[in-house]
């Protein structure tokens, strides 16, 4: 019996092991998260647990978000809109990068809120949101005095979409910030298509290179931002 207990210990030991590898290799060397960071004029971090949500200004006491957060009661963002004066029939519209869970979760909250993801994602997000909008690639949205474009990142998911407004490239989950400040692509391991995923962030810089004076900032889904567009410009050449 105390053989079988030791095997049974050393079989939890490795697994335990094999977990933290596992966690530390997807996560270990991602820039952190900080709430309420100001990305750029109109942008906040509002940071729901191990992921971010984005508020964007859209003018005339309404905001936008990027992604709604992995928590369903939605506590972050509603103190986060508390702190402005503002409830839920503020968010005027929800820009999702994909699908996933953690991206998605408080969605319901904000029934007064246009949904927006890409249309080859809508069947992803299932019943998580509405999606009142499918976009396509190239695809522009103004909220109020907000401009949000659209751009396709296939990989991570097949409709993972980056957007672009207020100068913020926002990634959502198809890429990352190290602590070092490079540009990470998608965790392999919770990704669809990992070589989809890196040529699409080439074919984004690519595209995005002749704007590059417009990009101020790249934002992330589980990571803290990055300054400007060369990280993204450094990534491609590298890759």
């Amino acid at each position: 019996m105390k053989r079988v207990l030791k095997w049974v210990g050393v079989v939890v030991l490795l697994l335990l092991v094999a977990a933290g590898t596992v966690w530390y290799t997807a996560f270990g060397d991602n820039s952190p998260i900080v709430d309420g960071q100001q990305v750029a004029p109109g942008v906040t971090v509002v940071k729901d647990g191990f992921v971010s949500v984005f508020m964007l200004d859209a003018g005339s006491g309404k905001v936008a978000l990027v992604d709604a957060g992995n928590d369903k009661s939605g506590t972050a963002i509603l103190l986060a809109l508390a702190r402005r004066g503002l409830t839920t029939g503020a968010v005027a519209a929800i820009f999702l990068t994909h699908g996933h869970g953690d991206h998605t979760a408080a969605c319901k909250l904000f029934p007064e809120a246009q949904v927006f993801a890409m249309d080859n994602e809508v069947a992803l997000v299932g019943d998580a949101a509405k999606v009142t909008h499918p976009l396509k690639d190239g695809e522009a949205t103004d909220i109020g005095d907000l401009h949000v474009e659209t751009f396709a990142v296939p990989g991570h998911t097949a409709g993972s979409a980056v957007y672009l407004a207020r100068g913020v490239l926002f990634f959502g989950d198809s890429a990352g910030a190290s602590k070092s400040g490079v540009v990470m692509r998608a965790v392999r391991l919770f990704s669809k298509d990992p070589d989809q995923n890196v040529a699409s962030l080439k074919a984004l810089a690519a595209r995005l290179q002749p704007r590059s004076a417009e990009i101020k900032e790249l934002a992330f889904a589980h990571t803290g931002p990055l300054p400007g567009f060369q990280p993204l410009a450094s990534f491609a050449s590298s890759h």
